[in-house]
């Protein structure tokens, strides 16, 4: 470590380096914790939320970590889905039925946050991950599972004290009721829509940055894969990442495209400087990694990009719905077409072998 770094760990037991500057910065957020707490510190007394609009103000400001639990299982809907003792029955069944899904599982869970927190690399921390992820490939066999979801169920148990159950139903109510349809899915396409929908929305507010990305050659997707499939978790610091779920969970995935526009819009000067796609990455990697200010992210996505009315994103998602699915059914007959020459290759080399083998057979008579 560097003499100018200092090492510490967060709220939720990840381990930190940072310079002096990201220090003071993550200070003042922590400031400003404290002054939510006692804003919340009413409502939670007595297990009750405020109304709905001071509700959606609050989160967007965030919410204090020890009561993240409670308000999160409430907005997100996890405790209106949630069924008395089905997590116990879909873990009982994960561990008596052979899982198409547990060899990837069990790849995933020490990559999960490698080096960063001691619990979840811990055995206790894997195998409550483990779990999580197994009962929900039974809850929903469809998605079965999908790499990324390991590092959404791991920020899910930290944040929840590690309650399991609490845990899986919150995962349950980001798939199947927060997220856009597919985003999971075997071929991501409900990823792609997003991917595809956050680059013409870039286009419309700021032109000039989505011209320089064009020009590079820089797909959206090379920046903004991660930010979809793994709700910024893997991409920010896990307490900013966690402001953003907040807000994530009542409001929805256009929170997704203000936080990733605010991304956009902080690095600006440094991505336009960039004269090849590696470079922009790296530039949008580092101010993302580094974004202890989550005060000041949060700020520019709620007050300094205008206004991103549902409709629009749900308009551009429909456009983009229809160039995905065309896209998936030409990848598609692709496939089918390899799958088909293969096919013939095939047939045509058992035949000649079986050929040869008959002509050697009569010449040796």
């Amino acid at each position: 470590m560097s003499c100018t770094e200092l090492s510490e760990f967060d709220c939720y037991g990840f381990r930190l380096k940072l310079t002096h500057e990201q220090h003071d910065q993550r200070a003042r957020s922590e400031t400003n914790v404290e002054k939510r707490r006692r804003k919340w510190k009413t409502y939670f007394e007595v297990n009750k939320l405020p109304s709905l609009q001071k509700l959606k103000r609050y989160l967007r400001k965030g919410i204090p970590p020890e009561m993240r639990r409670w308000v999160w299982l409430e907005v997100s809907g996890a405790n209106q889905v949630r069924q008395l003792g089905r997590y116990e029955v879909l873990v009982r069944q994960a561990e008596e039925t052979p899982s198409p899904v547990r060899n990837q599982i069990e790849l995933d869970l020490p990559r999960t946050f490698p080096g960063q927190h001691d619990w979840i690399a811990s055995h206790e921390g894997q195998s409550s991950l483990r779990r999580v992820l197994l009962a929900y490939s039974m809850h929903n066999e469809k998605v079965g599972y999908c790499q990324s979801m390991n590092y959404v169920a791991a920020l899910l148990l930290v944040a929840t004290g590690k309650v399991e159950e609490d845990s899986f139903w919150l995962l349950v109510a980001l798939l199947e009721g927060v997220l856009y349809p597919g985003m999971y899915a075997n071929n991501l396409e409900g990823c792609h829509v997003e991917m595809k929908s956050l680059g013409k929305l870039l286009g419309k507010k700021d032109p000039r940055l989505a011209l320089h990305m064009e020009k590079l050659g820089c797909d959206m997707n090379l920046v903004s894969t991660d930010w979809f499939l793994c709700l910024f978790c893997t991409t920010l610091p896990i307490e900013t990442a966690a402001r953003v779920w907040d807000c994530l969970l009542l409001e929805g995935p256009k929170i997704l495209y203000r936080v990733a526009l605010a991304l956009f819009r902080m690095a600006e000067d440094r991505l336009l400087a960039a004269d090849n796609p590696g470079d922009f990455l790296i530039a949008m990697r580092n101010v993302a990694q580094t974004c202890y200010d989550r005060d000041g992210l949060m700020k520019i996505a709620f007050n300094k990009l205008g206004k991103m009315p549902m409709d629009r994103i749900t308009r551009y998602r429909r456009e983009k719905q229809e160039v995905v699915d065309e896209e998936m059914r030409q990848r598609e007959a692709i496939s089918r077409r390899k799958a088909l020459q293969r096919s013939i290759a095939n047939g045509s080399a058992k035949a000649h072998r079986r050929s040869r083998g008959a002509a050697q057979a009569n010449g040796s008579v």
